[in-house]
């Protein structure tokens, strides 16, 4: 009996991923937009082809014909999808809308390791009904179809709760470290995974016994920095100091100006300053150095701007002010009205969870991570992906909750009927 309700599970699963790359492939053909202008996809494609290439991680300065023209070292984002990108470019995949599809590969992975983990948080049917909602997400069917890293972030970011969830059933030191290599790999993908540390691997640290929580801890951290290592190493030769990218400074500069902190565009992420100089570290450092100035110069309204970055955030503010950049607003219009919905959903399934004892740490998160890069950052939909995760599954465990509450009130008032 078990192994055939393993395998009804296994072929459910395998028709929800199938039919998940098929929406996505489907809505990468006929609805997202190309890939155009001088915004993070072209940095991604760009940086990828030279990869590919044998150039290395370089960006072209100045125009291909003059005589100025030459290629500058860059870290302007983490590499883990340009490197994505750069093995595509190896194998003939060169063409934005062949490298779009692609993206349907890595977003049917996150389906299925969303369906691996609800599977086991709470059975079977918890499972299949998180994977089908991940399939049918809006925001992630978006995020499939535009050449950015949120696609491969989304993945690893699954595969990083399916560890931790793993870790907290059997707190070795292998998953420890195994926890460790994975968040270091979604922090390649996208820096701000770095606060997994604060939100995930502390959390769950604290449930494991006194003696051994901060060998587990430090075990995560360390794995997590080798990891790291080579690139941050590679970035601390090149430019003169430890980091894993250099756009810090640009995302702090965007956040914190006239524009981000009075009138509509309160907490959104305004471009800004042009280039001041020097390699892209320098540059930075003057960009950082001018938007803290600002943040403390206008030091009353931080509050108000962060509020605002969060509601941003979560659809609850401006919900359809909405960027593009290789995604159809239409898509991410109705992303919001669907994680409405999830959202009331997810909370009463962490509610129903609750009840039954399971623990929360891991599922949510994701939710912590997302809200307070955004307090820390700005507030763009497009950022949310780690928690559409979370949604997916907790909204699974709300479905189920009233669906089984309300078949035992159906049962309950049929028992108790009068016979005839």
């Amino acid at each position: 009996m078990a192994f055939g309700r393993l395998r009804r599970f296994e072929a459910g699963l395998a028709l929800i991923v199938v039919a998940a790359a098929g929406i996505r492939l489907a809505h990468v053909l006929a609805v997202a937009p190309r890939t155009t202008g001088l915004y993070d996809a072209y940095w991604f494609s760009r940086v990828g082809a030279d990869v590919a290439h044998g150039r290395g991680f370089v960006v072209p300065i100045g125009s291909f014909f003059s005589p100025d023209f030459h290629y500058a070292p860059t870290a302007g984002h983490p590499p883990l999808y340009a490197l994505w990108l750069a093995l595509l470019f190896k194998l003939g995949i060169a063409g934005d809308l062949t490298q779009r599809a692609m993206g349907t590969l890595l977003g049917a992975g996150t389906v299925l390791l969303v369906g691996l983990l609800g599977r086991r948080v709470r059975g079977d049917r918890m499972g299949l009904v998180a994977a089908s909602i991940a399939a049918l997400s809006p925001l992630l069917i978006a995020a499939d179809g535009a050449l950015l890293s949120e696609t491969l972030y989304g993945t690893l970011s699954a595969l990083v709760l399916l560890v931790a969830w793993s870790f907290t059933r059997r707190p070795t030191l292998g998953r420890a470290a195994l926890l460790g290599a994975c968040t270091a790999l979604a922090a390649l993908t996208r820096a701000e995974a770095l606060l997994l540390v604060l939100v995930l691997f502390i959390p769950v640290a604290l449930q494991v016994g006194t003696g051994r929580r901060w060998l587990l801890f430090g075990t995560s951290v360390a794995c997590m920095a080798v990891v790291l290592a080579p690139w941050v190493i590679r970035n601390w030769n090149v430019f003169g100091r430890p980091l894993l990218a250099t756009d810090d400074g640009t995302v702090l500069v965007g956040a914190n100006n006239h524009r981000a902190y009075y009138g509509r565009d309160i907490g959104f992420w305004i471009s800004g300053l042009p280039h001041p100089g020097g390699n892209e570290a320098q540059a930075e450092d003057v960009r950082r150095s001018k938007a803290l100035r600002y943040a403390r110069d206008h030091a009353g309204r931080v509050p108000v701007v962060v509020a605002a970055r969060v509601l941003r955030e979560w659809s609850f503010f401006q919900p359809f002010r909405l960027e593009e950049q290789g995604r159809s607003k239409r898509v991410q219009a109705l992303g919001a009205f669907y994680d409405w919905l999830l959202i009331v959903l997810a909370v009463a399934g962490a509610v129903f969870l609750r009840r039954l004892g399971t623990p929360l740490r891991v599922l949510i998160a994701p939710v912590w991570l997302v809200t307070l890069a955004a307090a820390l950052g700005y507030g763009l939909v497009r950022m949310r992906e780690p928690a559409e995760l979370s949604l997916s599954l907790l909204a699974a465990a709300g479905l189920l909750g009233f669906w089984d509450h309300w078949r035992a009130r159906r049962r309950a008032v049929a028992k108790a009927a009068p016979p005839g």
